[in-house]
């Protein structure tokens, strides 16, 4: 059995550690959780059309850390391919244990998933931080908790426009901490400021009512 000279354990916490970080970017929800919608004019509940993106990576992530982990995700994945591939190469003329071809060829796997991943998320952020940041006025037609990987997450719908606009429009869906979510109220009418890409909000107005009442 030939000696390797390096180790692929390295290999594989780099590329454990590339596969966390993007991971915490998914910040992926359970299916299950609290829903609260507006009222209609007509007193009915406004069931908005809304794709929530519980599961989609790096939506609703501040861009400066994205670009980070999405980088950071790139180093660990090319470096665990250059420790691994080399050995792998050589276990194949040189068969070595069962066990370690195993651990090299998942290695080798999640490398070529973290590297082209993480350069989507660091393009992704690229792109929101050259860009202008947009904005929207419209109504909070849904509230939804649930409970993700990392810990509690809070996301609010919100259709542009007031509630006579025709209800065949699509609402957008933004991420938001707790302590905004507690404040909101499905049927206020907010102004919300955000990235065009990764849907990152950097500012929302609360209702008049809300503000005279903090003030």
């Amino acid at each position: 059995m030939p000696s390797f000279h390096v180790p692929p354990f390295p290999a594989l916490v780099a590329v454990a550690i590339g596969l966390l970080l993007l991971l915490r970017l998914v910040g992926g929800s359970m299916p299950w959780g609290q829903l609260t919608i507006a009222v209609g004019p007509d007193g009915r509940p406004m069931r908005p059309r809304v794709r929530w993106h519980l599961w989609t990576i790096c939506r609703g992530e501040p861009p400066v850390m994205s670009a980070a982990l999405g980088f950071i995700s790139i180093v660990l994945g090319c470096l665990a391919f250059f420790i691994v591939g080399p050995e792998l190469a050589e276990a194949v003329t040189h068969p070595a244990a069962r066990w370690l071809e195993y651990s090299m060829m998942f290695t080798l796997a999640a490398s070529f998933t973290v590297v082209p991943v993480g350069v989507i998320v660091l393009v992704r952020s690229g792109l929101d931080l050259a860009a202008r940041r947009c904005s929207m006025v419209g109504l909070v037609v849904g509230m939804r908790r649930d409970v993700g990987l990392f810990g509690r997450t809070y996301r609010v719908a919100v259709q542009a426009g007031d509630r006579v606009m025709t209800k065949k429009l699509w609402a957008e869906a933004f991420r938001i901490n707790r302590s905004t979510f507690d404040r909101l109220r499905p049927g206020d009418k907010i102004t919300i400021e955000y990235s065009p890409h990764l849907r990152y909000v950097f500012n929302l107005v609360f209702p008049e009512p809300l503000k005279k009442a903090a003030g």
